[in-house]
């Protein structure tokens, strides 16, 4: 494996020197001295080497039992293990890997406990890095005060760990996200702020010209995610509704601050906004349903309640000015639209009564807006447009083929008080006197942006006289469109941009890294590791997944669980990518899970499903017929969040997490199933860890077992006997809230098997011993590897790359390995072992120039022409890598 192991002295690590006067040499009791129901001693009537071991019993529940080992000197940077064997007969025992500063403190600890298995002698192992200001560690064997364990404990080890190096390559997406956006007057200028979604803390109140599309103003906004809701109020004050924090904030055109107007009740997510009468601004929350009014003659904010007993979202909000009444769209099951009466406070539901054979075939009333007597509903999903008569509560436009809203809100030009603007696309009007519809671009085949906020001004330009309409919309994208001459104009800000969540990432079969960016506007990227170069951000929707099939990429994004082809040797075009599959029509939303299995040339996509449902999917997709097989509810009420292809069979790992919008999980563990390719059945299912809620990470492992993670717990399955033949807990449990993907696993080119997860844990496992190392803690999540071996994290917006160490036992490990997995000829591997122990040779009689010669030597000989068609690049990749590693750690020393 990569990097060999070097031993720490430990004293009496086998317990095998005599105890003197209950003494045991290396060794002393720091917990539970005194107690006498906790005990321990060495014996000899049970061991795992040698004449001796050690017995902890620990019978108090109120003390513990901790025997801890003379320290040993560490250096601050460097990783180190710790195990032992454990013969566990009673409740749990753990092992300790202990680190302290020059005074003696403890500055750093880190555990592993192992649980009782009989007769069977089971090693517990723990790593950690020693804090920077650590010069000692110890061993702690030891019993809780309330586990009450006991056992054997035999040949403790303590181990540096070779670590790679870790690069920082930046913050690959930036761009310009904004969840909504208001039209106003910033110093005489026709403006529009947004909140600008960034990574890192760097969320932003931006104003910027809608002339110039150039930001003007930024106010930094610390501890903001985001904002749903950005509307101005009569009185020209701009209010934002933030998200996972629920907060209001206001900002005075002209200003340099934001006022922080608090937290609206309990809630998380302020979804919409809409300007009510004298100044006041209405919102819309989650998770229970409320709307709030802010008036700015009281400076308060006054909750009026839930306004859906079932429903979380509130998602869109209209004011009707003409009757001083509220309509609060809801959502998340089923669609609905509340009236609110602003006098009276009183309530009723009335789509019910509008659409009383249909209400319920949507999940949420999307988007709303009033104008002219009008009540327009954005009905969803699909996109469905309903409009109401707010006089006479009826309806006056509802078509399932006819047309969508589009917008989320709706324009009025000043003297026209016939027409209403809606969509933006295709910017279309409404007249309400015919009831007619007209599109409003010139050209029937240009195309725009649908609009946050739209509004008709005069621009004061000769190109642009009389009205404007202008719409702002995702991306910082601008609209306008000249009522008089039909000119049409489409720009977007481009001299901002925050950096953007990295939302997932996996290697093509180019050998490039995609990545993918949060919340959908920002898209698609990639970095090239032959020349450390990223493409241009492409805009995409949320790339959750990718996969290869045949030298064609798929993509799965967010939301409506869309699926793409995509030849990257092409040009992206509006045919590149080509959608090729759908799957909302199925109830599902996230494909989180992809996997392309060349030899069947199919694609299988697992998913999450839709808003309001708990039932998930798997798909296949036959990329020479085009066909899409949809098995909805594969397992019960789970999603479908990682997947693996192994001889015939796909492998599947499930989240009792649902979509958005549920009252919760409606069972307690996720579940590993199978999945005949040949028969395209369901053949096999297993909770492979009882009680954990997801089980990702899933890999084809070296010794023909799945692997995967369930929560905290390693497992492995096999294939032949559909048993989990092995588990052990080395992560963290979950805490609340949903969890849809964890971990991710990837078969390293040394051998190792290399995870990380949600909680940013990069970690190794030695296969041969099932060794667990934490690498580094708050490494980043997501995982992806490239032909030369080297490892992609994200830790937010940051992309990480991971360069395995190595050493000549490495190179000769990789070599060994590539030969017997026939990826390279035995000349050839004789040929290279023989110029890698020249150079080890070399080195070791401290003659570097000529060690580094043969290094470059084994270089040439692996890139020889005559070996291309011999030597696989699975194998000539990653020695290129081992080798120019182990030439910069030397030409260093």
């Amino acid at each position: 494996m990569a990097g060999s192991t070097t031993a720490v002295p430990l004293a009496n690590a086998g317990f095998e020197q005599e105890v003197a006067g209950g003494v045991i040499p290396g060794w002393k009791q720091t917990y539970g001295n005194g107690v006498t129901a906790v005990t321990y001693g060495v014996v000899s009537e049970v061991k795992y080497s040698g004449n001796f071991s050690l017995r902890l019993d620990d019978r108090s529940a109120t003390s513990t039992l901790g025997l801890e080992s003379d320290k040993f000197p560490v250096t601050g940077g460097v990783s180190y293990s710790a195990s032992a064997m454990y013969q566990v007969e009673r409740e749990r025992l753990a092992i300790y890997l202990q680190f302290f500063n020059a005074a003696g403190t403890r500055v750093g600890n880190t555990s592993s406990w192992v649980d009782p298995g009989g007769d069977v002698w089971i090693k517990g192992s723990v790593s950690g890095t020693a804090p920077a200001d650590a010069v000692s560690g110890s061993v702690l064997l030891y019993s809780s005060s309330t586990g009450q364990g006991a056992g054997y404990v035999d040949d403790v080890k303590v181990e540096v760990n070779p670590i790679g190096t870790f690069e920082n390559l930046g913050e690959p997406i930036l761009n310009f996200i904004n969840q909504d956006a208001a039209i106003g007057k910033e110093q005489g200028k026709d403006v529009a702020y947004a909140v600008v979604k960034g990574a890192n803390d760097s969320t932003v109140f931006a104003v910027f010209d809608l002339l110039s599309a150039k930001v003007i103003k930024t106010i930094p906004m610390p501890g903001v995610t985001g904002a749903w809701g950005v509307k101005a109020a009569s009185d020209g004050k701009i209010y934002a509704g933030t998200h996972y924090d629920g907060h209001l904030f206001q900002y005075t055109p002209g200003g340099d601050s934001l006022v922080d107007l608090g937290r609206l009740g309990e809630e998380t997510h302020v979804w919409a906004l809409v300007a009510g009468a004298n100044g006041k601004i209405y919102a819309g929350t989650y998770p229970n349903a409320h709307v709030f009014e802010y008036d700015p003659a009281t400076n308060r904010v006054n909750d009026l309640g839930r306004v859906h007993s079932t429903e979380k979202y509130v998602r869109s909000i209209a004011y009707d000015s003409d009757r001083n009444v509220l309509y609060a769209g809801v959502g998340g099951s089923t669609a609905g639209i509340v009236k609110i009466d602003l006098a009276t406070g009183s309530r009723q539901e009335i789509l019910q009564r509008l659409l009383p054979s249909v209400y319920s075939n949507y999940d949420f009333a999307m988007n709303m807006g009033y104008a002219l007597g009008k009540l327009f509903v954005r009905l969803d999903k699909p996109d469905h447009l309903l409009i109401v008569d707010a006089a006479t509560e009826t309806v006056e436009y509802y078509d399932p083929n006819g047309l969508g809203m589009g917008s989320r809100t709706l324009a009025t030009m000043p003297g026209d008080n016939q027409n209403i603007y809606f969509g933006g696309y295709i910017l279309r009007s409404y007249n309400i006197s015919t009831r007619t519809f007209a599109v409003e671009f010139s050209d029937p085949n240009a195309r725009a942006v649908n609009f946050f906020d739209g509004k008709f001004v005069q621009l004061n330009e000769p190109s642009w006289p009389g009205y404007t309409f202008i719409g702002v919309s995702e991306k910082g994208q601008i609209i306008m469109n000249n009522k008089q001459t039909g000119e049409l104009s489409t720009k977007q800000v481009d001299n901002y941009g925050s950096p953007i969540l990295i939302q997932s990432m996996h290697t093509g079969f180019d050998g490039n890294i995609y990545i993918g960016g949060y919340l959908g506007a920002t898209g698609f990227t990639s970095y090239r590791p032959s020349d450390g170069t990223f493409t241009e951000v492409q805009q995409f929707g949320q790339v959750e997944s990718v996969a290869s099939v045949n030298n064609k990429l798929y993509i799965g994004t967010y939301g409506n669980a869309r699926v793409y082809e995509y030849d990257p040797t092409a040009a992206w075009t509006s045919t590149n990518p080509r959608r090729v599959a759908e799957l909302v029509k199925d109830g599902q939303d996230r494909p989180f899970a992809m996997v392309g299995v060349d030899s069947l040339n199919k694609l299988y996509v697992g998913s999450v499903p839709d808003y309001g449902s708990l039932s998930g999917a798997l798909t296949v997709y036959d990329v020479p017929t085009r066909k899409v097989l949809v098995f909805k509810d594969i397992v019960h009420n789970q999603g479908v969040v990682s997947l693996v292809y192994k001889d015939g069979f796909v492998y599947g790992g499930t989240t009792i997490y649902g979509g958005l919008g549920t009252s919760g999980p409606s069972e307690k563990e996720g579940k590993l199933f199978v999945f005949d390719t040949a028969t395209n059945a369901k053949v096999f299912e297993i909770a492979p860890v009882p009680g954990r809620k997801v089980v990702s990470g899933l890999l084809a492992g070296p010794d023909g077992m799945i692997w995967g993670v369930a929560e905290d717990t390693i497992f492995k399955f096999d294939p032949n006997t559909r048993q989990v033949v092995y588990k052990v807990a080395k992560l963290g449990r979950y805490g609340t809230g949903t969890v849809w993907v964890d971990a991710f696993l990837k078969l390293s080119a040394d051998g190792n098997v290399y995870g990380t997860n949600r909680q940013k844990t990069l970690f190794m496992i030695k296969p041969d011993t099932m060794d667990f190392v934490v690498i580094k803690n708050g490494a980043g999540n997501y995982l992806s590897q490239d032909a030369y071996g080297n490892l992609y994290m994200s830790n937010d917006a940051t992309l990480w790359k991971y360069t395995l160490p190595a050493d000549e036992q490495s190179i000769a490990d990789l070599l060994r390995r590539s030969a017997e997995a026939g990826q390279m000829p035995q000349p050839v591997q004789a040929q290279l072992t023989n110029a890698l122990r020249q150079a080890v040779d070399q080195y070791g009689k401290q003659h570097k120039e000529q060690a580094v010669q043969h290094l470059r030597d084994f270089l040439k000989h692996l890139h020889n022409p005559d070996f291309n068609s011999s030597v696989s690049p699975k194998a000539k990749w990653p020695l290129d890598q081992q080798v120019r590693t182990l030439i910069a750690n030397w030409e260093s020393k």
